[in-house]
């Protein structure tokens, strides 16, 4: 009988019980992603055009940019792991559990942050659990 290894990532998803933070976190990380590529727009138009019209929306971008990395960052470490009490949006220089996994060109937050906005579900990259946010917990389940 073949015996799964330590990394392997198939596991039983948890639920979470408060998903407001969460939700609430990629939608201010998918805000400032946005105002990065708008920042990055008004660089190459102001770089291809360098006339005084096209400077002000290029202050202004920078400017939300700042804002909402700001917000951002707050937003996402006030995300916690029910679990270990990790911030699992938010990188830190502490060692990543041996089931946590990211994109190679991103970081393991980031690839949280792109998991919850489109599958809905993320591992801790501290403890190594996944989570789904669209299972209801145990409790509500059997309430029905």
């Amino acid at each position: 009988m073949k015996s799964r290894s330590a990394a392997d990532p198939v596991s039983r998803a948890r639920s979470i019980h408060h998903k407001r933070p969460f939700t609430v976190a990629v939608f201010f990380a998918l805000l400032h992603y946005l105002c990065l590529i708008g920042t990055a727009t008004c660089v190459v138009i102001v770089i291809l055009n360098p006339a005084s019209a096209s400077v002000p929306p290029l202050v202004v971008a920078v400017v939300a940019s700042l804002v909402t990395w700001l917000i951002s960052f707050f937003r996402r470490r006030s995300a916690r792991c029910p679990l270990c009490k990790g911030s699992p949006l938010l990188d830190s220089g502490a060692v990543k559990h041996a089931k946590a996994y990211r994109l190679p060109p991103l970081g393991h937050a980031t690839t949280a942050v792109f998991g919850i906005l489109l599958l809905s579900r993320f591992r801790c990259m501290y403890c190594g659990t996944p989570y789904d946010l669209l299972k209801r917990s145990s409790s509500a389940r059997n309430q029905r």
